[in-house]
């Protein structure tokens, strides 16, 4: 028997709204921004930052990472901003969830200002519990680390909370956080990319998210 679930933690872009960021051009500025920097790193965006992080280590460093680094993110996140729109049923499931005194978080890979926009934009803001962006984090998902922030902020065990998202990215932040996940289809990620990792469920709409609580 699984623990009730008392918090539902969401991705963002491909989750709430639809997926807009321009992977390959990003991707490729991202890769040669790291180079000067002098961290030769390949993958994701994701991926890129969580290797060039894991080798600055220093706070320091992590820091001077960042101010290099994250106004490259930020444009990005802005040029997605221009073109996001909201998933059917965004808002009503979070005001469903309150309704029944399930609480709401989001964990993104977004950076704060485009996430804050986007959120007010949409009427999402308000119906959050909590809210952890880029900016809060020094290893973003598949990296647990904003996860882990999330429940902090919820008071929630792991084993009471959901995690809702459309990326691989986000099933291996939820499992390596002790968390049960489900993936939307239509967001970052392909269903046949989840073969290998496969979620606890794949749902067509949000509002299928109601019905696993």
């Amino acid at each position: 028997m699984h623990a009730p679930i008392r918090t539902v933690i969401f991705d963002f872009e491909g989750t709430l709204v639809d997926f807009q960021w321009r992977l390959a051009e990003a991707e490729a500025e991202l890769r040669a921004a790291f180079a000067q920097q002098g961290y030769a790193v390949e993958g994701n965006y994701a991926r890129m930052w969580n290797l060039a992080a894991d080798r600055a280590m220093a706070p320091d460093r992590i820091d001077a990472l960042r101010r290099a680094l994250y106004p490259v993110y930020d444009r990005w996140d802005g040029d997605a901003l221009t073109r996001w729109s909201a998933r059917a049923g965004a808002a009503a499931l979070l005001q469903r969830l309150a309704e029944r005194g399930v609480a709401a978080a989001l964990v993104s890979n977004i950076g704060r200002t485009a996430l804050d926009a986007a959120l007010v934009r949409f009427g999402l803001r308000d119906r959050l519990r909590r809210v952890v962006s880029r900016d809060d984090v020094t290893r973003l998902k598949p990296h647990p680390q904003g996860v882990a922030i999330a429940l902090a902020a919820t008071n929630t065990p792991p084993d009471q909370a959901l995690f809702v998202g459309d990326s691989l990215a986000d099933v291996h932040a939820a499992r390596a956080a002790g968390l049960r996940v489900a993936i939307i289809r239509g967001g970052e990620a392909p269903e046949t990319d989840f073969v290998a990792a496969p979620p606890d469920w794949l749902i067509t709409r949000l509002d299928e998210v109601a019905g696993l609580i």
